[in-house]
C-alpha cells in the first residue's frame, strides 16, 4: 500500500476524522485529504506527529515505501557482489593458469619443490572456479537469467587445459589457449553480467 492508503487506514482504524487529524496537526483538512489521496506527502515533522496521533511507530506508516528502497538497495548489493566474485574467479584463474604455465616451464627458477608449485598455482586456479561458479549460480537463480552462462563458464573453464592437448608448440598452445579464454570472458560479460549491471544501476538511480 501507498503512503497516502497506509494514513487513511490508520486514521479510520481509530475513528478519527480527517478534521480532527488536521486540527491536532495545525493544518487543513484538505492537506490530510491530499496526503490520503497522494497527491502530496507529510513532511518529516508531520509525519513524527502523524504516528504520535495514532501512537504506532512511523516506520508503520511510511513500511511499504521504505521497504521497497531496502529491497531495491540489497538487490543492488547482492549484485555487486555477484559482479565482484565473477570478477575475482576469472581473475584468479587467469593467475593460476599462468603461474602454473610458468612454473611447469621453467620450475628451476621457483627454487621450491615441483609439488609446491602445482598445489600453489593449482589452489588459485580452484579458489577461482568456485569463485566464478557462485557467481553464475546467482545469476542463474536469482536473477532468472539464462542458463547459457553455465555453459560458457565451463567452456572457460576448460579452455585452459587446451594448452596440453592442442598439437603445437608450448608457447604457441599457450597464446591460443589465452586468446580463447579472452573471448569466451568478453562474451560472458558483454552477454550476461554487463547487462545485469546496468538493470541494477538504473534501479538505484
Amino acid at each position: 500500500m501507498s503512503l497516502g492508503a497506509n494514513i487513511s487506514n490508520k486514521r479510520k482504524s481509530l475513528k478519527l476524522s480527517q478534521e480532527y487529524v488536521a486540527e491536532q496537526l495545525g493544518i487543513s483538512r484538505q492537506a490530510v485529504s491530499k496526503w490520503e489521496t497522494n497527491q502530496s506527502e507529510p513532511s518529516t515533522s508531520n509525519l513524527i506527529k502523524l504516528a504520535e496521533l495514532f501512537d504506532c511507530d512511523i516506520k508503520e506508516l511510511v513500511s511499504p515505501e521504505q521497504k521497497g528502497i531496502e529491497t531495491r538497495t540489497e538487490q543492488n548489493k547482492k549484485d555487486i557482489k555477484m559482479q565482484m566474485a565473477a570478477a575475482f574467479g576469472r581473475i584468479l584463474m587467469l593467475v593460476g593458469f599462468l603461474g602454473y604455465i610458468g612454473a611447469y616451464s621453467d620450475p628451476a627458477s621457483y627454487q621450491l619443490p615441483s609439488w609446491y608449485l602445482h598445489v600453489w598455482w593449482g589452489g588459485l586456479f580452484l579458489i577461482g572456479v568456485v569463485l566464478t561458479f557462485m557467481a553464475s549460480s546467482d545469476y542463474f537463480n536469482r536473477k532468472a537469467g539464462s542458463k547459457k552462462i553455465i555453459w560458457f563458464d565451463l567452456l572457460f573453464v576448460f579452455s585452459y587445459f587446451f594448452s596440453e592437448i592442442l598439437p603445437f608448440e608450448k608457447n604457441l598452445n599457450t597464446l591460443i589457449t589465452l586468446l580463447f579464454s579472452i573471448a569466451i570472458l568478453s562474451i560472458i560479460n558483454i552477454k550476461f553480467f554487463i547487462p545485469t549491471w546496468r538493470k541494477s544501476v538504473s534501479l538505484e538511480q
